[in-house]
């Protein structure tokens, strides 16, 4: 497949510069919506600032859509008032916000089949918004080098005069969002853009979305959590109408509250205990070679670190099977600890996983690495490997 490349000629427009009073592309406050008495969102407080890429997740029922439907005036507010760069958005039409500069993708492509990608682009550029002016008019020259440079962006260039009907699911997002930023806006709202898709085409859209992300505002809504790692730099988690918590991903990852809110049950373990775990699951995956019964003879050991009854060691391993999150650089993760104590247990914690299997080269590599980051001194590191060694031999592995 064709990456996704740069155009020579950009089509992303400068965004307008905000009011010298705020910087806040998006402010809402205590903004409520009740229908029948059902609050889908409630008492919500959120903002973003101008150039800001932000994602959004939480569980079904959180109040992802009509948190976006808010923002874009398909639905009002019962209460509370949503800023979009400064202004009162309750004031305008669903058509007057679109006007405004706020761009919104749904979860299923919206563009014309029966047309190419070039003349979906053609269509979007065009500002009478008619089919007929738009395919029979010979579009200008300033419009022409807009759309060109825009189908190099979505990585359509080679494809774009087959029928969109053609595209594949993933070419087909990509479209949609190029005909958004034909738009001009300044806010673009991404409502699941990887649903369907395959790993390559995830991978591009995070690529696309990124390069998007350095002319405007975005606001993503996912699932996929591995997808949110590749492009968040602050993740907002709703539930149950408002906002949980927000952070980085490492942060929303370790967070208790989001913890229990996607397993739907609390869980034992500190903020400190996920911390530690998360670094041993990062030796555990380092050669991409994790088989399940290795998996499950990590995952009894895990377990027993941080539970005694047989019944909470089975309710930590089924947790840890959901917690235990791959591909997570270890220079992310062991800076967060704070005392030698943690970083000693640790190191001990990966011994647990090295034990469970014969040590390969990736794994030495990524244990080594271990060691500079937590750069403890020569001896603890020969007394902590003392004390593993002596320990499996008591256990008799």
């Amino acid at each position: 497949m064709v990456g996704i490349a740069h155009p020579t000629h950009s089509p992303i427009h400068p965004v307008t510069p905000p009011p010298l009073m705020s910087t806040k592309v998006l402010d809402i406050q205590n903004v409520t919506v009740s229908f029948d008495g059902f609050k889908a969102l409630s008492n919500l407080n959120f903002s973003m600032d101008e150039g800001e890429l932000r994602v959004i997740i939480g569980p079904n029922g959180a109040g992802k859509t009509t948190f976006l439907d808010v923002i874009t005036g398909k639905t009002k507010p019962t209460e509370g008032v949503t800023y979009f760069k400064g202004q009162d958005l309750r004031k305008y039409k669903e058509h007057e916000i679109a006007r405004l500069g706020i761009g919104r993708k749904f979860q299923t492509p919206r563009v014309y089949l029966n047309l190419t990608p070039r003349e979906n682009l053609d269509l979007s550029c065009n500002r009478t918004k008619t089919i007929f002016p738009t395919l029979f008019k010979k579009p200008p020259t300033a419009e022409k080098r807009t759309v060109g440079g825009l189908l190099e962006t979505i990585g359509l260039d080679h494809k774009a005069d087959i029928p969109a009907a053609l595209l594949s699911h993933g070419e087909k997002q990509w479209l949609e969002i190029g005909m958004l930023v034909a738009q001009s806006p300044d806010l673009l709202l991404v409502d699941e853009p990887v649903a369907g898709l395959t790993d390559e085409e995830t991978e591009q859209t995070g690529n696309l979305l990124m390069s998007l992300a350095e002319s405007h505002s975005i606001v993503v809504i996912e699932h996929d959590m591995e997808f949110v790692r590749q492009i968040a730099r602050q993740v907002t988690v709703l539930h149950q109408g408002t906002v949980l918590c927000e952070g980085t991903m490492d942060q929303i990852q370790n967070d208790p509250k989001v913890i229990e809110v996607y397993l739907g049950k609390e869980t034992s373990l500190t903020p400190e205990q996920m911390l530690l775990l998360r670094i041993a699951a990062t030796m555990a995956w380092a050669d991409d070679n994790f088989a399940d019964v290795q998996q499950q003879v990590i995952l009894d050991r895990l377990s027993r670190k941080f539970a005694h009854a047989p019944e909470e060691q089975a309710s930590l391993r089924e947790d840890l099977k959901d917690l235990l999150a791959k591909d997570i650089p270890l220079e992310e993760l062991v800076p967060q600890l704070t005392t030698p104590a943690q970083r000693e247990q640790a190191l001990m914690l990966s011994y647990e996983v090295i034990s469970s299997n014969q040590i390969n080269e990736t794994e030495a590599i990524i244990y080594q690495t271990l060691l500079n980051l937590l750069d403890l001194p020569p001896d603890t590191v020969r007394r902590l490997e003392a004390a593993a060694l002596e320990e499996l031999a008591v256990r008799g592995d």
